[in-house]
């Protein structure tokens, strides 16, 4: 939207800069000088002038530059070039027809306003893969859609809504709503009608409400799912691998494993900046599961992307491109996934290890670039120095002159996983052997910290990275490419074979004395003593109603005389997880696998899980979790549980656990409250067989006793017990703070030539 008297939203800048929206939300969250907003009609809005000239401070880096553009262009000069003589940007699109429009709404408004009214009746991830649905639907299918809204019968817009379905090239089409015979409920009309007043008139495509709508969707998906988003690609990542790849008009872009489609919409956005003028499909992917097919057509057709999107179908099994290459290939596959061990294919540098296909992905990539082709693909580290059979593939690839550059990214850039990541940019196979070097850059260092758990990097990160990648592939000859210490190395084969082909950036580049960047330490300082302060406020006010709670209860307390005694067997289903199962591995595109580690604090952490293949978990559907079950363990340290939310319906119980499902006359919160009280881990204990290691059966479990009151008194222990859960939690999030903040301090105070006043 624009708004009168030179106002500009942020997709107004983005669009008159010509940069991705993310970029411009990191110039407002990075930059205390950011001009600040406006409220104009409940809109947030920047005044034009300030943006402008924030903005000329900014210059576009060589890379980025227009041919129209001369070196010194800053990013204002562009707004300015491309906005009316009014200040404002031109007009959207008129609406043409001649059917009234409904009251409309802005796509933000109308968006979480359509969240709300599905909140707590529905999953989340239902609900946002419901209005991901509508809004395809409304922008895609206008017959359907004007079918749906011109009813008010639940059953007719079932009907519809059903017989909407994307093709698929292995099989039958996939309904776009997949679960609609599962639910009936009053605010999925509501959300319809809600949907049909946000104003797509515009149509889709970059930058449009339904890109936006599906780029706000994908990214609540992504939190909502926790560790089962593995789906999904940063924004930031996703366009730092843009940067290093600048794919034009012309390329034939590829992405083998197609999460959602994020990877594509970044790489088109760029390549394809002057108007997605593509003649046909130029943009190419093989999603391997169903969820990926549907979003990643859906999220490239809301940006207007023309698209080839095949399967669903593992790529390493089945190449549904095979007789096709490609200019430029993004991909982020799942880490240390198995094999398939019925498939056979040919590997072009050797047969990679059965239990992890690391080394299949990347020599997957190379076969399916022309030559003078390019990719970046996101690794796992250990994929650089692991090795026997991949210690012997990478001697291949570097001998082939197939790998130019590996760069070592900083943690944290992925919010649902601790393994450190790398980005290996490769070459296609051509005639001539490639260079005989390889350029490493360790950018370890960079980014900043946007909360305790995440990690963007900055636009200055990703031009630095590209601009080094950039200088040596312009050098004269081999050897002249003078590196930065502690940065950036170009290394020949030999030194890289007398490292026994480790290919990890640290291992090459060196260490230089820590630089301390003031600025940016001081910004995350800033952000984590507000974070900081922020928790001891809701601390302090977590406290005042525990008091008030333990007051009430002491008061308050007496004998409830229409409980019951039962065993745990009769109010619960209980359930011992899987014997031996066949694992992907850690941070494969899987069904996460339950195990003892995964039980702590009363939760399922979400680190360190191992998964198993959509094939195995079909075959393993007893063992499926549903929200309110409670996992425990059934040897060694006893009385860990760990209740199922939401985000983690949907994934199996695994070896050495036990699950028990509460009836509904059982509170599952007062349950686990139960089950880590002192009476419950005495008898637990009393109980228990062996010695060294402690065990307990399911026959044991279901005879531990439980005092059952009834289910109103269960919901009032639980409400007077959750501000004690509350204050926990907090707690140790003050922890982690705490934490970050003392980290940083020692870095800023420990580093090389730091001197304190005294006084």
């Amino acid at each position: 939207m624009t708004s009168d008297g030179g106002y500009l939203s942020l997709t107004d800048v983005a669009n008159g800069a010509e940069v991705r929206l993310s970029a411009v939300s990191n110039w407002r969250a990075r930059h205390a000088d950011f001009p600040r907003p406006h409220m104009v009609s409940g809109q947030e809005v920047f005044d034009r002038d300030e943006i402008a000239e924030w903005l000329q401070n900014r210059k576009i880096p060589q890379n980025r530059l227009k041919s129209d553009e001369r070196p010194g262009t800053s990013y204002g000069d562009r707004l300015l070039l491309n906005i009316d003589a009014t200040g404002r940007p031109a007009p959207e699109r008129p609406n043409t027809g001649s059917a009234p429009r409904p009251q409309t709404l802005s796509w933000s408004k109308g968006l979480w306003s359509a969240m709300d009214h599905l909140r707590g009746a529905h999953d989340r991830s239902f609900a946002l893969e419901y209005l991901l649905g509508l809004v395809y639907v409304k922008t895609h299918e206008p017959r359907a859609w004007q079918a749906v809204v011109a009813t008010t019968e639940w059953s007719e817009v079932r009907a519809t809504l059903s017989g909407v379905a994307l093709s698929t090239t292995v099989g039958k089409a996939i309904p776009v709503f997949r679960a609609l015979g599962q639910v009936a409920d009053a605010s999925l009309l509501e959300v319809i009608q809600l949907v049909d007043k946000i104003d797509l008139s515009s149509g889709p495509g970059p930058g449009s409400p339904g890109a936006q709508i599906s780029d706000a969707i994908l990214a609540d998906l992504e939190r909502a799912m926790g560790r089962r988003g593995g789906h999904f690609t940063p924004p930031g990542v996703a366009g730092f691998l843009v940067d290093l790849l600048e794919p034009n008009q012309s390329d034939q872009l590829y992405d083998p494993f197609c999460g959602s489609g994020e990877l594509l919409v970044a790489a088109a956005e760029v390549a394809g900046r002057e108007g997605f003028a593509f003649d046909g499909p130029q943009v190419h992917g093989q999603p391997s599961h169903d969820w990926s097919l549907l979003t990643s057509k859906m999220n490239l057709s809301l940006h207007g992307v023309e698209a080839d999107i095949s399967g669903p179908a593992n790529a390493l099994d089945d190449d549904l491109f095979v007789d096709r290459q490609f200019d430029v290939v993004l991909a982020n596959p799942p880490f240390s996934m198995r094999l398939n061990p019925q498939a056979s294919r040919e590997w072009p540098f050797g047969d990679p290890p059965q239990h992890n296909a690391d080394l299949a992905w990347l020599q997957h990539v190379v076969t399916k670039l022309k030559p003078g082709g390019r990719a970046a693909v996101i690794m796992p580290a250990g994929a650089s120095f692991r090795g026997g059979r991949e210690a012997h593939i990478r001697q291949k690839m570097v001998e082939r002159g197939v790998v130019e550059c590996v760069v070592g990214l900083p943690p944290q850039l992925f919010k649902y996983t601790a393994i450190p990541t790398m980005v290996w940019m490769l070459r296609g196979i051509d005639a001539a052997r490639g260079p005989a070097e390889i350029l490493f850059i360790d950018a370890r260092e960079l980014g900043e910290l946007v909360d305790r758990t995440e990690r963007q990097l900055s636009v200055d990160d990703t031009t630095r990275i590209a601009d080094e990648l950039r200088r040596w592939r312009e050098r004269g000859t081999l050897g002249e490419f003078t590196g930065t210490a502690g940065f950036s190395r170009a290394v020949g084969h030999d030194e890289i074979s007398r490292n026994d082909y480790d290919l990890t950036p640290g291992r090459y580049t060196g260490q230089v004395p820590e630089q301390i960047d003031t600025a940016r330490v001081a910004r995350e300082l800033d952000g984590l003593s507000g974070e900081l302060r922020r928790l001891m406020e809701r601390a302090e006010q977590i406290q005042r109603l525990l008091y008030t709670k333990l007051d009430a209860a002491v008061a308050g307390r007496s004998q409830d005389s229409t409980g019951r005694s039962v065993s745990l067997g009769e109010v619960c289903d209980v359930l011992a997880g899987s014997g031996t199962v066949a694992k992907e591995g850690r941070d494969s595109f899987g069904i996460p696998l339950v195990l003892p580690r995964n039980i702590k604090e009363n939760r399922i952490g979400i680190e360190d899980l191992d998964t198993v293949s959509p094939a195995t978990a079909r075959r393993m559907d007893r063992y499926q979790l549903i929200a309110g079950d409670i996992v425990t363990t059934r040897t060694g340290t006893l009385g860990r549980y760990g209740q199922v939310g939401e985000e983690q319906a949907g994934w199996l119980l695994g070896p050495g656990c036990v699950r028990f499902r509460p009836a509904d006359e059982v509170d599952p919160d007062f349950l686990i409250s139960y089950l880590t009280g002192r009476a419950a881990l005495h008898w637990l204990t009393e109980h228990a067989s062996g010695t060294a290691i402690r065990q307990v059966t399911t026959s044991t479990l279901r005879r531990m006793p439980l005092w059952l009151p009834s289910l109103p008194a269960q919901r009032e222990i639980v409400q007077i017990l959750e501000p004690f859960r509350a204050a926990a939690a907090t707690h140790e999030e003050i922890g982690s703070a705490v934490t970050g903040l003392h980290d940083l301090l020692v870095s800023m105070l420990m580093a090389p030539g730091t001197t304190l006043r005294q006084g």
